[in-house]
């Protein structure tokens, strides 16, 4: 189990940048709505598309990120730093003009791009072990069973 979070998150991390560079080459060459954006680019992950549906129910953008955060980012495996990242990229997110919206989408960029790094040595470190944890937990278990 343990393994199979560091992967997920290794995944919604991966699935996120993607977001970002699709995000700030629309806001480059099209200006399209930030509302607009996420249900355009958002599909591959949840917390987006939930983003995207309450955007269509009325909700402002900053509180439809923000329910669909609550509602989308359970078992994630993401850890509070990254849910922090996702979260203020959000809350900035429209609100300022073109190049604005260029920084800020440069400046998440980056860190996701560090936290999807530490993602990944972490599950080539961990997951190799938590996988001998169970499956010597499993045998010592039998022997003591038998």
């Amino acid at each position: 189990m343990e393994s199979h979070k560091l992967g997920r998150r290794v995944k919604e991390l991966e699935a996120f940048f993607s977001f970002l560079s699709s995000a700030r080459a629309e806001i480059r060459y099209s200006a399209m709505p930030v509302e607009r954006i996420v249900e355009k680019h958002g599909k591959n992950q949840k917390f987006l598309a939930l983003c995207s549906q309450y955007c269509r129910q009325g909700e402002t953008f900053p509180q439809a990120w923000e329910h669909g955060i609550q509602d989308g980012m359970t078992a994630t495996g993401l850890k509070a730093q990254d849910l922090d990242y996702i979260r203020d990229f959000g809350r900035g997110f429209g609100m300022t003009d073109l190049e604005g919206q260029l920084a800020h989408c440069q400046l998440y960029l980056g860190f996701i791009s560090n936290a999807l790094t530490e993602a990944r040595e972490e599950k080539e470190k961990k997951a190799r072990l938590y996988c001998m944890l169970g499956l010597f937990g499993g045998i010592a278990a039998a022997l003591v069973l038998s």
